[in-house]
């Protein structure tokens, strides 16, 4: 299975943000970004945060983004 990093990226963003933003939860809001995406199956054959590509850049960019967010309010 291939899996968009942008289109996931941004619906982990997207629900971080509706979470109000907590911290250390990356993996958890990567992971429920695949299963909206791709459903649960995509989880359940082990294509999950650990075994996608996920780097570091994706990371910055989120939390790039949090600090323009928090700047601006």
């Amino acid at each position: 299975m291939t899996f968009n990093e942008n289109l996931i990226r941004e619906a982990a963003y997207f629900n971080w943000q509706n979470a109000g933003c907590p911290m250390g939860q990356d993996e958890y809001f990567w992971n429920m970004a695949i299963e909206q995406i791709y459903g649960k199956k995509a989880l359940s054959m082990g294509c999950n945060a650990s075994s996608t590509k996920k780097t570091s850049s994706s990371k910055k960019s989120s939390s790039s983004k949090a600090k323009t967010t928090k700047a601006k309010k």
